[in-house]
């Protein structure tokens, strides 16, 4: 297996922000009793005359995480795993017994929604696939919700009734079964779409608009000076070179090189050797390949790790210091809108030339623009060219990726959107040297390159009546009202949800929640992940804080202030 796979964030075993500091003898205040008097010396005394005297110190007391178990979802042992119901790798609601009114909530004050992680890995329990063949997706036909172990099945088990909208479904000819005597289908121990929360469908040729896309990765690799002393170029390169040989896609993975500083290099690999074709134009920029930058890895591999292993070398006596990333990103749409896949970026200078130019907004320059730090500027886009170039890739099916390692200001807030509304994330190495932070870019790059991942996705959440998904929070683009586009999914990416009631009240004893990607797989074939989950309704408010997930909670209300 390939050595350093395991993402950062699981390497340290600790729990997030540290461990709990215990306060020390005469500190003020009292970090977990914040309502008891502060005291310096407690004395206890077994009878008359004795005595002795401790210290708070000396007192052991509870950790955050100890004080937190009670509240979470695996610690009630409500892991999930109840019959049909989706585990919580995949779904987590921030509580489990939903509310039945709006009045309900607000006296409840806990966000109301779900955390959703559809590519979730779970090696102990993989994903059952169906394959429904000639008998086609069953779905109900009014509000297009997938079967799932929580539909009733009536007359005979001829008709079934949908869980979210009421709708009473014919069964086609060949997925009809008898019923016992509960209502129960027979089968359904042997139909994973009846029994379990978490399935996948082999899609039909009705689910697809095209051949189903090949894993493309293109790296556009900043190579300035400042990418070249900070030893990035070099990070990047070794790592690349290692890691292809464990990209997915087997024989129908491609893949391509650009790289700039004031200029644009692209790299003809198709004869024995690379051959580097220079671009100095940045107001239009062109591909002087149509059609060839991108090569297929398993016939060019060779030639591909030769380029990598020469890039530190061919530009380690650069002296540029202007980066065009602009025409640089707009050159990589040009390469790969016609397939899709994933673009890499690698950058270690704030853009300086060409379209998508930022200047230095902090201090006097984002005072100058009047965007100071005081009114939250900085935390806004300076420009719209990177979220226009951003919804353009990903209505091509274009995911890109930002690595960021910079050593000054780098305005992180606009070159964000590139990933935001592609589906793709932003690593962030601050004040990058390859030998302090090196390792650590470099076991990111290579989970990220070879981790589980879906292409050209698109996902769709449904709520049963009464209820409705009120916003969105993540990296996507958002198509019409609720559907979800998202060029690239892999197993780390998650996605909130927040609900909300259409009516007064609910007047069943049950909702349901269900969510559904569209995606391919790297193997190319075209798959429907559908993930379920019912819950009680209810109006007694000791019922919902029994049942608040609050890893859930704190997720979802961190990304509303994210977005406030």
């Amino acid at each position: 297996s390939l050595p350093g796979t395991t993402p950062p964030s699981a390497r340290a075993g600790q729990p997030f922000g540290g461990g709990y500091v215990q306060p020390a003898v005469g500190m003020s205040g009292d970090f977990d009793q914040p309502l008891a008097e502060t005291f310096r010396a407690l004395t206890v005394s077994s009878g008359p005359g004795g005595g002795s005297v401790i210290s708070p110190a000396e007192l052991q007391r509870p950790t955050p995480e100890e004080l937190a178990e009670p509240m979470r979802l695996d610690s009630r042992g409500d892991s999930g795993r109840q019959r049909g119901q989706c585990p919580p790798k995949y779904m987590r609601m921030t509580t489990n017994a939903l509310p039945n009114s709006p009045a309900t909530k607000g006296k409840a004050a806990l966000p109301l929604g779900a955390i959703i992680k559809p590519m979730a890995r779970d090696d102990a329990a993989p994903v059952a696939v169906v394959n429904f063949g000639a008998v086609g997706v069953v779905r109900c036909r009014r509000c297009r919700t997938y079967v799932n172990p929580f539909v009733t099945f009536i007359d005979g088990g001829r008709r079934w009734r949908c869980n979210v909208c009421s709708l009473a479904n014919d069964c086609p000819s060949d997925y009809i079964c008898d019923l016992d005597e509960h209502g129960v289908r027979r089968d359904v121990a042997e139909r994973p779409e009846l029994s379990s929360g978490v399935v996948e469908f082999v899609a039909p040729a009705e689910y697809m608009v095209r051949p189903p896309q090949p894993p493309v990765f293109l790296f556009v690799v900043e190579v300035s000076y400042a990418a070249v002393s900070s030893g990035m170029l070099r990070c990047v390169a070794a790592t690349l070179a290692h890691t292809i040989d464990h990209l997915p896609g087997g024989e129908r993975t491609q893949v391509g090189v650009i790289t700039y500083d004031s200029t644009l290099h692209f790299y003809n690999l198709h004869g024995s050797t690379p051959q580097m074709l220079v671009v100095p134009e940045l107001d239009e920029p062109f591909c002087p390949m149509p059609g060839e930058a991108l090569v297929n890895l398993s016939e060019r591999r060779d030639v591909v790790k030769q380029l990598l292993e020469k890039l530190p070398s061919m530009f380690g006596a650069t002296q540029a210091t202007e980066v065009a990333t602009g025409p640089a990103l707009k050159a990589a749409y040009t390469v790969a809108q016609h397939v899709g896949g994933k673009v890499s970026l690698f950058s270690a200078t704030r853009p300086t030339v060409g379209d998508g130019k930022l200047l230095n907004r902090e201090g006097a320059g984002g005072a100058a623009n009047g965007k100071g730090a005081e009114g939250g500027g900085l935390l806004a886009p300076a420009c719209d060219f990177y979220k226009t170039l951003a919804v353009d890739c990903s209505k091509q099916q274009l995911c890109i990726d930002v690595w960021a390692c910079h050593s000054a200001y780098a305005d992180l807030a606009t070159l964000a959107l590139l990933a935001r509304h592609t589906g793709g994330s932003v690593q962030h190495f601050p004040a990058f040297s390859d030998v302090a932070a090196g390792e650590r870019l470099s076991r990111a790059l290579q989970h990220s390159l070879t981790r589980e991942q879906g292409l050209e996705a698109v996902m769709r959440v449904r709520a049963s009546r009464g209820l409705r998904i009120a916003a969105f929070y993540g990296h996507f683009f958002i198509r019409g009202v609720d559907l979800l586009a998202l060029p690239n999914v892999d197993e780390d990416k998650s996605f909130a949800v927040e609900i909300a009631h259409e009516e007064n009240e609910i007047g069943a004893s049950t909702a349901c929640l269900q969510a559904a990607l569209l995606y391919t797989t790297t193997s190319g074939e075209r798959r429907i992940r559908v993930l379920t989950l019912e819950l009680p309704v209810t109006s007694a408010l000791n019922s919902i804080f029994d049942s608040a997930d609050v890893d859930a909670c704190v997720s979802l209300t961190a990304r509303l202030a994210a977005e406030a």
